[in-house]
């Protein structure tokens, strides 16, 4: 188990104040939805107040961590701007602190998701999603149904997502369509 105390310490010099609240939001409703399914709320826990670690690094620092660990440069893409984070994260989450394989995948799949997501990253997922406050409707009804059926709040949500960024001229991610179209497949059988 790491040092709690000292992971805050160390989220709170990397990250702005309101990132730094947003991961202990985060860090408390992956918790409590641990607890809902039986998985292990201290890893739950680490997990969340650690999925956003790199958020707000530099492009040096993104580059750096790239090149260090031989990730493909198409991550530096403008395109994978907003999950560059998740990925890249769960190398630094990794190298600074003793986590569990499914901490590691955790951090690295709440951005955009994947089908192989296990129960603690879909739980650390959707707490990332759910875990704020002055939720609008749709993510409120999306956080109740979190703590009924996981994989149906996961789907909800990434229809939701999908008809925003539709809106907005974009698309979801092909490995985030992987995962809805495998959500669909279980809660329609």
């Amino acid at each position: 188990m790491n040092d709690i105390k000292q992971m805050k310490n160390d989220l709170k010099n990397m990250m702005s104040d309101f990132r730094f609240k947003h991961s202990l939001l985060v860090a408390d409703e992956a918790v409590l939805l641990a607890k809902r399914y039986g998985i292990d709320s201290n890893e739950a826990y680490e997990t969340g107040l650690l999925h956003d670690i790199a958020k707000e690094l530099s492009s040096s620092e993104n580059e750096r961590v790239v090149n260090k660990y031989h990730l493909s440069n198409e991550w530096l893409m403008p395109k994978n701007a907003n999950v560059l984070h998740a990925i890249i994260g769960s190398y630094i989450a990794s190298e600074k602190y003793d986590l569990k394989e499914e901490e590691i995948l955790a951090i690295r799949y709440h951005a955009i998701g994947d089908e192989k997501m296990d129960l603690f990253a879909k739980i650390i997922f959707i707490a990332d999603k759910i875990g704020r406050h002055n939720l609008n409707d749709n993510l409120l009804k999306i956080k109740k149904l979190a703590y009924q059926d996981i994989d149906e709040s996961l789907k909800e949500f990434l229809i939701y997502q999908s008809n925003i960024l539709e809106k907005n001229g974009g698309q979801l991610h092909q490995n985030t369509i992987k995962l809805l179209k495998k959500l669909e497949k279980k809660v329609n059988t």
